[in-house]
């Protein structure tokens, strides 16, 4: 866990998405979604906290990108091989 507490850039753009959007797109589960974009549960703790969330809805904080989803996406598909 990210015990810094680092703060991850909480976007607030129509192109962005969150943990849950990003899985439901991609077909995977959020936790599969979170481990593949390299996040931490400290960070989405935080950032769901910065725009007033409880903690508990780490999965509705909007962090990722179009380009994230591609990212994400070719790291789940290269799960199979390593």
């Amino acid at each position: 866990m990210n015990l810094g507490h680092h703060s991850i850039p909480v976007q607030r753009q129509a192109d962005t998405y969150t943990v849950n959007q990003a899985a439901d797109l991609l077909g995977v589960s959020p936790e599969e979604a979170i481990d593949a974009a390299g996040l931490t549960l400290g960070e989405l703790e935080l950032g769901a906290v910065e725009i007033g969330l409880s903690v508990t809805d780490f999965r509705n904080v909007p962090v990722l990108r179009q380009q994230d989803l591609r990212v994400i996406a070719s790291r789940l598909d290269a799960l199979p091989y390593l």
